[in-house]
């Protein structure tokens, strides 16, 4: 799936990742496997669609090129891991 269409899939994801590097694709695969609906957002759409077209068999993700598709496709109260590459800026 790809990103939130008008009437579509608003609010149907139980939890969201986003940052798509090693550890939050397999975050996101690990929660999808184990029965979650997984919303996936990354900063370059091009590694989200990598994902999907990778593991996108593995359960159901809900990929968002935008941030507030990805919000938007979040259940309430919303729950997200955000992966960040470590550096200085954290």
């Amino acid at each position: 799936m790809v990103d939130i269409a008008p009437g579509g899939q608003v609010g149907i994801a139980q939890i969201g990742v986003t940052g798509l590097a090693v550890m939050g694709r397999n975050l996101a695969r690990n929660f999808a496997r184990n029965g979650f609906t997984v919303a996936v957002h990354n900063r370059s759409f091009a590694r989200t669609q990598s994902l999907l077209a990778e593991h996108g068999d593995e359960g159901v993700f809900v990929a968002s090129e935008s941030l507030a598709g990805f919000v938007a496709s979040l259940e309430r109260p919303r729950k997200v891991v955000v992966m960040v590459k470590a550096g200085a800026a954290t």
